[in-house]
């Protein structure tokens, strides 16, 4: 059994919905800023770490004289939020992300991340606004 069927087991126990793809869980959150975030739960290749990762806008719709300070206020989000990782991808697009090496995982430890990094998510968007 993959990690990712195991989690997929741990995410039907917790009862959260969910989409099953070949190299991915999609999932769809409706939050207080989101009408629909998009939630994906991958593995590092070896299955020794799960991923869990949101993201949400290209860097080239901050503008850029907002950028530094909304940086600054991500960076020091990151030390708020235990094991929440705010950052840019290759693609300059932004991102929350969650990750562990622990795959031992139970169904109470995969809701508790997937529940934080929605929270993450729309924390993101408090930081974002006031920093724009």
């Amino acid at each position: 059994m993959s990690l990712l069927d195991k989690i997929a087991g741990l995410l039907d126990e917790s009862g959260l919905k969910y989409v099953k793809k070949k190299d991915a869980i999609l999932m769809h959150w409706e939050t207080d800023y989101f009408s629909d975030l998009k939630v994906g739960i991958l593995t590092s290749p070896d299955e020794k770490w799960v991923f869990i990762m949101a993201w949400f806008m290209d860097l080239s719709e901050v503008p850029e004289g907002d950028r530094l300070e909304l940086f600054y206020n991500l960076l020091r989000e990151n030390f708020r939020q235990n094991g929440v990782k705010y950052g840019v991808d290759d693609d300059d697009t932004l991102f929350v992300s969650i990750e562990t090496a622990d795959t031992d995982l139970t169904a109470d430890e995969i809701q508790n991340y997937v529940l934080s990094l929605v929270n993450a998510c729309d924390r993101f968007v408090e930081i974002y606004r006031k920093s724009v």
